[in-house]
């Protein structure tokens, strides 16, 4: 069908235009993508008739003509929104005539022209489907105006003309003046293309046929080269989790093992990430610093990218010491979370404010520590994780600074190295096991609220017999706490 085609068609062309004759590597089915117009000028006429009307007729029965291995594929601009210069849409992706043929006439048939003319930009889209950087590639652009999106359709020709492997674009222009064919020719002329002007259907079809009669067929595949990545990994807390990422604060540590035995081999130890092993089957594993852990086999190629993402069945612990004293200034290091698995009796502690660990699904209990408090927690709260969630808790530290001052009876302070404060819990300095924390000098201390016995010894010649007095600590208060010596 395809070469009886081929040949009435050039016989007929021959009489009516007196082209040279196509040889017979040209006529073998190829790859093409039609760029159709459909801008608001199609609803011009010619001989009575809407041009958008014509082409869709013309176009419906070139397509049923088509060889049925020839590959084939159609994108459209100006036929959605009124000026706007990306209204360019791929409506049938390239495939065999066999199968799409259909699709191109549907999708013409539908088209309603209301737009500008972004003809330079659908010409690329066009490219770029075709993967002209990759194989040779046609495009067909059928319009019957001018570029009106402020492009440069001859730099674009030479461009893709440049980056191709074979590219080529034949132009089709429908009822365009001489100053229009001049404007738009030179896509053909810079691509080694043809240009024909139609000014009615049976030219339009003429041409529509003898461009797709020029459609190169593609050359054999180049050989796959070899990849410097050929895997790509990631962790998932559940089955259908976003990936997590560095921003997760998670850490995870990979190994592969290579199959029927070898050393394991340490990856990188992020949530993420691509990498190169050499091809074979491996037994590769995932597991955070919490002892959440995922496994699978794969198998690696040399030249085709391997993208695995494990699903590690735990979930997240977003944890946040809150000061409500806002004067206090502490650093992460002042801050330690002790996290206890109630089931297992497993343990870890972190020096965070903010804590944000992927950990296995379970019952925990998180306690903070402020470490300048000395021994005092300011509580702790139970958590159940569940696989794929984030739970979030926070522990408010109603901590407060408290000064104390010592001073002699006639009004002077004993500062530095001339006294030292010993501070229990309670109403009394004699129960060691409620000792909180001992300072000499001035230095401000953090207490939590509460009932504390403060124990005041003069470190001078004096030999005083020591003070002690009993203090309320209000929550969140900054306090400053005289005693005085007899």
């Amino acid at each position: 069908m395809y070469a009886f085609f081929s040949k009435l068609f050039f016989i007929c062309f021959l009489i009516s235009c007196a082209l040279t004759p196509l040889s017979a590597q040209e006529l073998s089915p190829g790859r093409a993508m039609f760029v159709f117009d459909g801008s608001g000028s199609m609803w011009g006429q010619i001989d009575g008739q809407a041009k958008i009307v014509t082409a869709r007729e013309t176009l419906a029965r070139v397509a049923t003509q088509l060889p049925p291995d020839l590959e084939v594929g159609l994108v459209a601009y100006g036929h959605n929104r009124k000026g706007d210069c990306n209204d360019i849409e791929t409506l049938v992706p390239i495939g065999p005539a066999a199968t799409r043929s259909g699709a191109l006439v549907s999708s013409v048939q539908s088209l309603n022209p209301k737009g500008k003319t972004p003809l330079t930009k659908a010409v690329r889209r066009a490219a770029d489907a075709l993967r002209f950087q990759e194989d040779k590639a046609t495009v067909i652009l059928i319009t019957d105006g001018i570029e009106t999106c402020e492009a440069d359709p001859c730099a674009v020709a030479s461009e893709l003309e440049a980056l191709g492997i074979d590219f080529t674009a034949h132009v089709i222009g429908f009822g365009l003046t001489a100053e229009e064919s001049g404007q738009v020719a030179c896509l053909a002329e810079n691509t080694g293309g043809l240009f024909l002007n139609a000014d009615d259907a049976a030219s339009l079809g003429e041409a529509l046929q003898q461009t797709v009669a020029l459609a190169p067929a593609p050359g054999p595949a180049a050989p796959a080269a070899s990849l410097s990545k050929n895997l790509s990994v990631s962790v998932s807390l559940e089955e259908g989790a976003p990936a997590l990422t560095d921003a997760d604060g998670v850490r995870v540590f990979w190994t592969a093992v290579l199959e029927g035995g070898g050393e394991e081999i340490n990856l990188l130890a992020l949530p993420s990430f691509s990498a190169r092993l050499e091809p074979g089957a491996y037994q590769l594993t995932a597991r955070t610093d919490r002892g959440s852990s995922a496994s699978e086999r794969i198998t690696v190629s040399d030249t085709e990218m391997t993208e695995v993402n494990l699903v590690l069945g735990a979930g997240q612990l977003d944890l946040a010491a809150i000061m409500a004293n806002q004067d206090i200034q502490l650093s992460d290091v002042d801050y330690r979370w002790d996290i206890e698995n109630r089931v297992t009796g497993e343990t870890f502690s972190a020096y965070t404010q903010n804590l944000v660990k992927v950990v296995p699904s379970g019952q925990y209990r998180a306690s903070l520590v402020i470490t300048r408090l000395d021994k005092m927690s300011p509580g702790s709260v139970d958590i159940d994780v569940v696989t794929g969630k984030t739970v979030q808790a926070e522990i408010i530290a109603a901590t407060s600074k408290v000064l104390f001052r010592a001073f002699n009876r006639d009004g002077s302070e004993l500062t530095t190295f001339d006294v030292r404060f010993q501070i229990y819990k309670g109403d009394s300095t004699e129960n060691n096991d409620e000792f909180v924390a001992m300072r000499i000098g001035g230095d401000p201390i953090l207490l939590l609220p509460g009932r504390y016995a403060v124990r005041v010894e003069a470190w001078d010649k004096s030999k005083r017999d020591p003070v002690v007095e009993v203090v309320e600590v209000s929550p969140a208060a900054d306090l400053t706490v005289d005693l005085v010596f007899p």
